[in-house]
């Protein structure tokens, strides 16, 4: 029989929905959590190959629009994009909450690094992360894992930027350097985008989603949620409604509705979810619903060196960061920063991100795949309302339903500050000695953005706890409340985030606000 009511029901099964999954369910609420993708056992799906990417990664159809069409990758299945994810996890920098003070540029949150700072420390110790907090970090934090060694493609790229003055670590990454938790050390196989068949890879569905089960909370896989209910009678969500595995509708009634589905698939929840009283968009009376997209500019660069690198013999990415870059400069004539990172990928994802490269010197790149290392140049992307989530008004899905038009163009700023980061990684590959360096692809990384917070509902979707200012028994979390987007992974600040807002829910239901 179908689920008919449940205290809570949570639209998507990532990082912030797992978490949420058990967060309430510790504290007595009845749990169900609906996920579009299937339940998948990773010692058995999730073997070693580049093909099994295809499992865990969105797939359905979308129409990605405008001048730079960016596509940011999202995850699907129980676990959410945490099963494909390369687990990266380094805390915000205060000031990346307040660009508009400090630089003019984008919105200030309703949130500093203050209100995370404990919420930073329960996800760390909680999900199990191993590495440095950096030089540059906001306080010198201790991780519950020592850091990863180095692997020979990161000692290479080390030695390049000290000589050209930086100071490369060993980063936060939620893989496991040692034991934690009865889950095992990494392996260092190299296919972490496929999944972690070892489970030294942190997901929200192994830490997080496995003790909300344990307390009782329901997880419905192949549930697509196609529409959140309104009851305009009382001004409040009364459920969902979504297509079961079997394609059959369903409607499940609940207290409390959080959207935890990316920051691509909320907003387009939001704007199916149109009616009388919220005719362009549930909870959009700001008109602010799919509005200010972000992704982080991001450029590949290639060094070819005359010695084996096998930058694929350890973790995808995250070996080694240099951060000294994400500090704003003014000599770079833009605002922001940008860091790099590790990132050697396996075959077929190195020939994709080759950019333009084509005939024989397509060929010979592929053919140094062993003597090559690679900088993954991660800026921080800037927030424009032209950079939006809306409904396609002529394609739709397997079900009828209107798609995710996504639209995008770089900002100025965007592309200069992208040069910068990919002139930087050029640098220091020469400087590492690289007999050949080769830029590649180009594309934007992670969805940030679409139902930012904010202390005023004329100019925001949410609270500083992601409950929509419109009507209180609906809350998002997930990456789509983000204001600014820093110029680092995205991932732990919106579980802290996530972490907050459920402290919020407990005590504002036992108040008897929601």
């Amino acid at each position: 029989m179908p689920l008919e009511t449940s205290d809570v029901v949570i639209v998507g099964a990532g990082a912030c929905g797992c978490l949420m999954a058990k967060e309430l369910s510790e504290r007595g609420f009845d749990v169900t959590v609906l996920e579009a993708g299937r339940r998948l056992d990773a010692a058995r799906d999730l073997k070693n190959s580049e093909s099994n990417a295809s499992k865990i990664l969105w797939l359905g159809p979308r129409v990605f629009v405008g001048r730079d069409g960016v596509a940011p990758k999202m995850g699907t299945g129980v676990g959410g994009g945490t099963l494909s994810w390369l687990g990266v996890m380094p805390r915000f920098q205060p000031d990346d909450f307040r660009t508009y003070s400090t630089e003019g540029v984008g919105h200030d949150w309703p949130i500093g690094y203050e209100d995370l700072r404990g919420h930073y420390a329960k996800v760390e110790r909680e999900f199990g992360v191993a590495g440095d907090c950096g030089p540059f970090a906001a306080e010198q934090y201790k991780l519950p894992m020592p850091a990863h060694r180095m692997n020979w493609h990161a000692q290479l790229l080390s030695r390049g930027a000290r000589r050209l003055g930086a100071h490369p670590f060993a980063p936060p990454i939620a893989i496991n350097s040692t034991p934690y938790r009865e889950r095992p050390a990494c392996v260092y196989c190299g296919w972490c985008a496929s999944g972690c068949p070892t489970g030294a890879k942190a997901t929200g569905s192994q830490v997080y989603l496995a003790k909300a089960e344990e307390r009782g909370a329901r997880v419905v896989s192949g549930a697509v949620v196609f529409r959140v209910n309104y009851d305009s009678r009382h001004g409040r969500i009364s459920g969902v409604s979504y297509f079961n595995s079997a394609g059959h509708e369903r409607e499940l009634r609940a207290r409390l509705v959080i959207l935890a589905a990316h920051a691509v698939e909320t907003p387009r929840l939001l704007l199916l979810s149109a009616n009388s009283t919220f005719p362009n968009g549930l909870a959009n009376g700001s008109g602010q619903v799919g509005l200010g997209l972000m992704s982080h500019p991001t450029w590949q660069v290639f060094g070819t060196f005359a010695e084996p690198v096998n930058g694929y013999k350890g973790m995808q990415m995250g070996h080694v960061m240099v951060q000294d870059y994400q500090k704003p400069d003014p000599r770079r004539g833009c605002a922001r920063g940008f860091v790099l990172l590790s990132y050697m990928m396996t075959p077929v994802t190195y020939a994709n991100l080759s950019g333009s490269f084509v005939g024989p010197e397509y060929k010979e790149f592929l053919d140094n795949y062993a003597y090559t290392a690679a900088w993954w140049a991660h800026s921080e992307g800037t927030p424009d309302d032209n950079n939006a989530v809306t409904l396609d008004p002529e394609t739709r899905d397997v079900r009828g339903l209107p798609v995710a038009r996504v639209t995008y163009e770089w900002t100025a700023n965007d592309r200069a500050l992208s040069a910068s980061a990919r002139d930087k990684a050029m640098a220091m590959m020469e400087a590492s000695g690289a007999r050949k360096v080769r830029v590649g692809l180009d594309y934007g990384a992670h969805a940030m953005g679409g139902c930012r917070m904010g202390l005023d509902g004329r100019e925001s979707v949410v609270n500083s706890f992601g409950q929509t200012h419109d009507i209180r028994n609906l809350f998002i979390a997930d990456t789509s409340v983000f204001v600014t987007s820093s110029g680092v992974n995205p991932t732990l600040t919106s579980m802290a985030i996530t972490s907050r807002a459920a402290e919020y829910i407990q005590e504002a239901a036992r108040r008897g606000e929601l």
